[in-house]
């Protein structure tokens, strides 16, 4: 391009240009530049009139102050320019790259380029890498990770940069390792792992991760390294590395294996039973080997079962307890387990909730406790037994303790003193034990403080009483000792007491006996014998003797019984005591005798007291039978009589006195005895002499002896008069008797024999009475008697009173008429009747 053409495109180009001519001073260096040339964009640029500009020093041109620190700065580099040179000037606002150049020796040319806009986007896009850059910063050494750059490069790492908390745990700082390859920073041993980790994440050319143990700043340190490589073009530039300090937390894992691993022994190896149970189903989850060989299940077959098919508790009740023990309300249980062989065994279980297998279950540990609970259940016996004994002891029992405090009172002693365990407990003893002497009433020693400072064993004296709560005197007896351990050493006092008031009784009530007769309750014989000793002198003169024997007390003991018979003997005792009153004693002087003695009486009071027993005995209507006594006596005027003597000759006069009385008081038995029968039962007297008349008129046909008609007679009168003995609503029931009834109606032939046989008048015809009921085949009674071995009155008798008897209105039927009777009486011969006697009696009743 020529000069010309070179010039036109300058001055057309929207680019500021100017053109300089060098003009040299007088020396070299002094230099001035002369504008020689510009376009338009020039002075628009510089705000330069063209006129003025051209051909003036470069240094003069300038005028505008807000632009004058730009055209010096330019003015500057134009001065400094040396060939080609670029440089900013920055005017007004506006950015200008500006390129000066020398075309020509003399002069200089300068381009003015705007770079306003790029420099914007430049400004912009630093202050963008800056913020950037601040905030990888922040994140680079705000992580708790320690980071790290390595450039890959020829086979070599070179660190570039670390931040602050690598810096930290490795003391590698910028200065000392920026730059650096591993080994350069670190040295030979620590460099050369370094180094290993990073060749390995070149070589796989991905992230990888591993532990590694370096020390840094003088200590070794576990360390989690993750590289991460950095590619261009496919190839491994540049590694980012992030070191977290693992060390404590390695030494927490170490820790958990290790406490891991005890755990598991502790359960594979420890004796105890452990089982561990689900919380919601009771399965067994786990089971340790000392479960298995106590249950007798191998592993196997314990985890597959529940632990409701080893407990004998419900299915309930065992899950009460999982969620008390998941509540941490109940620490263990007792429950009873039966093992694979059938044995049944008594176990604690001690259970808390753990996480197993991520989930909330029920560990539970096993302890067989048969052992303690049978010494439990013996000790708990041993101590019923202890309790029973001492509440069933009619002996009181009390214990203190060293201070002499109530710490115990056994049943008996309750109620001895009317205090009760919780009233007296804590109480001293005097308080509960109001002890006084019971004749004086004064307080006696307390016992108990006796014991307690000289530790011996202490007796109560004699005549104790004890005052007890509701102000009662109670004899006792006891005895106080200490309690003491193997080692001698003392806890307390143990009273044993002993309510004597029964004792005392029973004393007097001996001594009342020895001297009373138990069933008259008045004096016995050997009361009279001292009372005769003690009576027998000139003072108590004359002394009278009076005898009694009580007459039919065997008859009234057969017929009556016993019972009647003892309320005779009282009777004739009370009648005694309340006419002798205070004038004498009276006592029992052998079974059916009594003996009066009276003191300073002479005979003629001595009958007017016999007079006044007899009257009285008349008067006693309080038996079936009238009260008779035998009485006689004697009495004793001078000291020189004996008084045993007396006494004799009052017994001889008294069984005169019967001897004369017999028969009439045996007359007047019978006749009471037949009216009580008529009275008790529907035995009449016209019955017993209907009967009597036909037992005289079959006598009559088989020609008996005056004798054995006389005894027919009689027997026809008394065969039941053993009825007296029986009940009277038995003897008149209207309806059928009861097994038991009969029974008792069949001892009538007994009590009649038993009357005859005390009644010498009777005595003959005993034995036909004991026979009336007897049967000819056998069937009878009281003795089966059959056929010819049952007297032959009787079987007259057993004719003619059956017969009465069914043509006789009772209370339970009519009569029959004499025909039906006859029949029955036909009938009956051969089994109930003699055939022989029924066909005479039935012949006899055609005559009739």
């Amino acid at each position: 391009m020529t000069k010309e053409g070179r010039e036109n495109f300058f001055m057309q180009m929207p680019l500021g240009y100017a053109y300089y001519e060098i003009i040299i001073g007088s020396t070299e260096r002094a230099r001035e530049y002369v504008l020689a040339e510009a376009n338009d964009a020039f002075f628009d640029l510089w705000s330069l009139d063209k006129e003025k500009a051209f051909h003036n020093n470069v240094s003069l041109l300038l005028k505008d102050e807000a632009k004058a620190s730009a055209w010096h700065t330019f003015h500057e580099h134009l001065g400094n320019a040396e060939k080609e040179k670029h440089f900013t000037v920055i005017i007004g606002k506006r950015s200008f790259k500006v390129t000066v150049y020398t075309p020509a020796p003399d002069g200089l040319a300068a381009i003015f380029d705007e770079i306003t806009e790029i420099n914007g986007e430049l400004e912009s896009q630093r202050e963008i890498n800056e913020r950037l850059t601040r905030e990888i910063d922040i994140f680079f050494n705000s992580t708790q990770d320690g980071l790290f750059f390595l450039e890959y490069k020829n086979g070599e790492f070179r660190y570039i940069r670390n931040n602050s908390v690598h810096q930290k745990l490795t003391g590698m700082t910028i200065p000392l390792m920026e730059g650096k390859t591993p080994i350069e920073a670190m040295g030979d041993d620590v460099g050369g792992i370094l180094q290993e980790g990073y060749k390995k994440c070149v070589a796989t050319g991905v992230t990888i991760m591993y532990e590694e143990t370096v020390e840094f700043k003088g200590s070794p340190r576990d360390w989690l390294v993750r590289l991460t490589p950095v590619k261009e073009n496919g190839k491994v530039s540049y590694i980012i590395g992030s070191r977290l300090d693992i060390t404590e937390l390695k030494k927490l894992r170490e820790d958990k294996e290790q406490l891991l691993e005890n755990l598991n022994s502790m359960f594979t190896e420890h004796s105890a039973v452990m089982l561990i149970i689900d919380m919601k189903t009771g399965k067994i989850l786990n089971a340790n080997p000392s479960a298995c060989r106590f249950y007798g299940y191998t592993r196997e077959e314990i985890l597959a079962m529940h632990i409701q098919d080893i407990s004998e508790t419900s299915n309930d009740a065992i899950k009460r307890m999982r969620v008390q023990n998941h509540n941490n309300e109940k620490p263990y249980s007792l429950f009873t387990h039966r093992l694979k062989s059938g044995e049944v065994k008594m176990v604690d279980v001690y259970s808390s909730p753990i996480t197993y297998e991520g989930e909330n279950q029920l560990f539970s540990i096993i302890f067989d406790v048969s052992d303690r609970e049978k010494f439990r259940y013996d000790l708990y016996w041993d101590n019923e037994l202890l309790s029973v004994t001492l509440n069933s002891i009619g002996d009181g029992v009390v214990t203190t303790d060293n201070e002499g405090k109530v710490t115990y009172l056994n049943q008996a002693a309750q109620e001895i003193t009317g205090w009760n365990n919780e009233t007296a407990s804590e109480r001293p003893f005097e308080e509960i034990f109001d002890l006084r002497n019971e004749a004086t009433g004064e307080s006696i020693s307390n016992p108990i403080s006796a014991v307690l400072k000289t530790g011996k064993i202490v007796g109560l004296a004699n005549h104790t009483v004890l005052l007890n709560r509701q102000g009662d005197f109670i004899p006792i007896t006891d005895s106080a000792a200490p309690i003491k351990d193997q080692t001698g050493h003392m806890y307390g006092v143990v009273m044993v007491f002993h309510d004597v008031s029964h004792e005392k009784r029973q004393q007097r009530r001996i001594m009342y006996l020895s001297y009373h007769d138990s069933l008259t309750e008045i004096f016995n014989r050997r009361y009279i014998e001292e009372e005769m000793i003690r009576i027998d002198r000139a003072s108590m003169l004359p002394i009278a003797v009076i005898m009694g024997d009580v007459n039919g007390l065997k008859v009234t003991n057969d017929v009556f019984g016993h019972k009647t018979g003892d309320l005779l003997l009282k009777e004739v005792a009370k009648t005694f005591q309340h006419t002798i009153q205070k004038n004498g004693i009276a006592g029992r002087w052998g079974g059916d005798e009594f003996l009066i003695l009276l003191p300073k009486t002479d005979t003629i009071k001595a009958q007017d007291i016999i007079q006044q027993l007899e009257e009285e005995f008349k008067k006693n209507d309080r038996l079936p039978l009238q009260i008779s006594v035998s009485l006689g006596f004697d009495v004793k005027h001078s000291v020189y009589e004996n008084l045993h003597q007396i006494l004799q000759k009052a017994e001889e006069q008294m069984y005169h006195k019967k001897l004369l009385e017999g028969k009439s008081w045996r007359n007047r038995i019978i006749n009471t005895l037949l009216a009580t029968l008529h009275e008790k039962s529907m035995e009449t007297e016209e019955h017993a002499l209907r009967i009597e008349t036909y037992c005289i008129a079959m006598a009559e046909k088989l020609d008996l002896a005056p004798e054995e008609k006389n005894d027919l007679a009689l027997l026809s009168m008394l065969h039941d008069i053993g009825k007296v003995g029986i009940s009277m609503e038995i003897l008149k029931k209207p309806g059928p008797l009861s097994d038991e009834e009969w029974k008792e109606v069949k001892r009538h032939p007994e009590i009649g024999y038993r009357i005859a046989q005390n009644t010498p008048e009777l005595s003959t015809v005993s034995e036909y009475i004991l026979s009336h009921h007897e049967r000819w085949d056998g069937t009878g009674y009281p003795r089966g008697l059959k056929e010819n071995e049952i007297p032959l009155l009787c079987r007259i008798l057993a004719v003619a009173d059956a017969y009465d008897a069914m043509t006789s209105n009772l209370v339970y039927r009519m009569a029959m008429d004499s025909q039906n009777a006859m029949e029955e009486i036909r009938r009956c011969a051969g089994t109930q009747f003699d055939p022989s006697v029924a066909e005479l009696f039935l012949e006899l009743n055609k005559i009739y």
